[in-house]
């Protein structure tokens, strides 16, 4: 993810700071980031998110980042797109996954194990083309057409906010089983319009009662229960990252810069003079109280009453 902040504006809270401190610096500063984020529960930058919510029952759809700045799209109802199975003989064990980049088919004949990994959407980017693409694999694969060969194969997988940046992305999808029998590989296929926007909240609103009929009774506007039901495309975040958020960060940064090689498990010390010191106590998620505070506005906190 982009740091919160600069180089420039770090050193702006380390005035004694030297030329030569800025990979440390530099270090320092996607640390404080981090931890400033996870402290919010937010990204606070521009970002594009693909993510599944599921249905509570509620007029009002809680999108975990905001404020919003556009909506791509908003599907629901995952259904079966294809399917595939392996029928080849002392095959006890067959499985598909669905990754970032395509599908890995694992099986285990007479004891040993095979992956194949060839199947890949930036090759095929239809699901027509995935389905003629594990046909072609031989050794028992077969997959078979749903009706949805024109979607695009890319589709199959859904990050589900997890962001690359961080280390590998999760499989979307599986192990599925596919050893004599089907496993069959899900999309959320239809689109909903009867939604509006509650941009500074990060609410989707089911405020329209003249679309989307097969999805409830026109007047019931609630996002229907479900588990991971709803699948949101969607941008939200700051343009500019708030200057008090900024000005937290770098006075993190000058906290980690002054701390450095102190032992970090010490709290207080009486030297021989009778001088004494305290270190001054940190949050739970180990934020200086004085920078929390400035960061407390802006921290999301959700509560959930487990109604639907």
């Amino acid at each position: 993810m982009i740091d919160l902040i600069d180089l420039d504006r770090a050193r702006q809270n380390i005035p004694t700071s030297q030329n030569t401190d800025e990979p440390v610096i530099s270090t320092l500063i996607t640390a404080a980031s981090r931890a400033c984020r996870k402290y919010c529960r937010r990204d606070f930058t521009q970002t594009t998110y693909d993510e599944l919510y599921s249905g509570t029952g509620d007029r009002r759809l809680f999108l975990r980042q905001f404020p919003l700045i556009s909506v791509d799209s908003v599907r629901y109802r995952p259904v079966t797109v294809l399917k595939i199975i392996n029928s080849l003989a002392n095959t006890p064990q067959a499985r598909v996954v669905v990754t970032s980049t395509g599908l890995t088919l694992t099986r285990v004949t007479n004891g040993v194990k095979s992956t194949d990994t060839s199947v890949t959407f930036a090759s095929n980017v239809t699901v027509g083309a995935v389905i003629a693409a594990v046909n072609a694999l031989g050794n028992g694969w077969t997959a078979l057409t749903a009706g949805y060969d024109n979607w695009p194969a890319a589709d199959l997988y859904c990050p589900n906010g997890i962001s690359g940046s961080d280390g590998a992305n999760p499989p979307g999808q599986g192990a599925l089983t596919a050893a004599g029998q089907n496993a069959e590989l899900k999309m959320h296929t239809y689109e909903l319009a009867g939604f509006q926007l509650d941009v500074r909240r990060g609410w989707l609103l089911r405020a329209i009662p003249y679309t989307d009929p097969e999805l409830l009774h026109p007047e019931d506007l609630v996002w229907p229960v479900g588990i991971n039901n709803f699948r949101v495309q969607y941008t939200a975040g700051f343009a500019t990252v708030p200057e008090d958020v900024q000005e937290a960060c770098a006075e993190l940064v000058a906290t980690y810069f002054a701390q450095r090689g102190r032992d970090m498990s010490l709290q207080a010390e009486s030297v021989g003079t009778g001088h004494s010191y305290s270190v001054p106590g940190v949050s739970i998620d180990n934020i200086p109280e004085r920078i929390a505070s400035i960061l407390r506005p802006y921290r999301i906190t959700r509560v959930t009453t487990g109604q639907s």
